[in-house]
């Protein structure tokens, strides 16, 4: 009961984003403008961009109990519901979108951490989870908060250095 539970969380977030609209985290890629595919942007918002991405999970076991090595966790980025108004094009704007997708692999990799050396059953992984992902969505908006959605120069390079020196603290971690 508990692995299909697992499973349509899964699909549910899967469901959310086809597999070729969905963009995986990549050290060797960074997002463009192109990637801001969404056309329905809201037309009272004040947002300058808007980065969909986010953290799942995949489970491949055929037993109760299982390692990490049995799960796959992946952070993505989803093209068809990320958008930018046209006149808010810079490259300081597309910094501070590139660090929320970042951010969701910087919780990625501390999921991946923190069930690396856990020998666990589906309802403690979806446990794991569900405290990753409450912490992931607090430093997402705390992020926001600190930097003022990017308008705040100084704290917005303060913020990515961190969450890039996060990551790199995180290495052994990566997929």
């Amino acid at each position: 009961m508990l692995r299909l539970l697992l499973i349509l969380n899964f699909l549910f977030f899967a469901s959310l984003a086809t597999a070729q609209d969905k963009l995986p985290w990549s050290e060797g890629r960074r997002l463009i403008w192109n990637d801001f595919q969404s056309k329905a942007i809201p037309g009272n918002s004040q947002a300058a961009a808007t980065t969909f991405c986010g953290i799942s999970y995949l489970l491949n076991s055929p037993t109760k109990k299982f390692t990490a090595g049995q799960v796959k966790i992946e952070s993505f980025f989803v093209p068809s519901k990320s958008w930018v108004h046209n006149d808010h094009k810079t490259d300081f704007v597309l910094m501070h979108e590139q660090s929320h997708f970042d951010i969701a692999e910087l919780f990625a990799r501390r999921f991946r951490k923190l069930i690396s050396d856990k020998t666990m059953d589906a309802k403690m992984l979806q446990n794991y989870y569900t405290r990753i992902y409450d912490d992931y969505k607090n430093y997402q908006q705390d992020y926001e908060t600190v930097t003022s959605h990017g308008r705040i120069r100084d704290k917005q390079l303060e913020y990515t250095e961190k969450i890039n020196a996060e990551i790199e603290q995180l290495s052994d971690f990566k997929t």
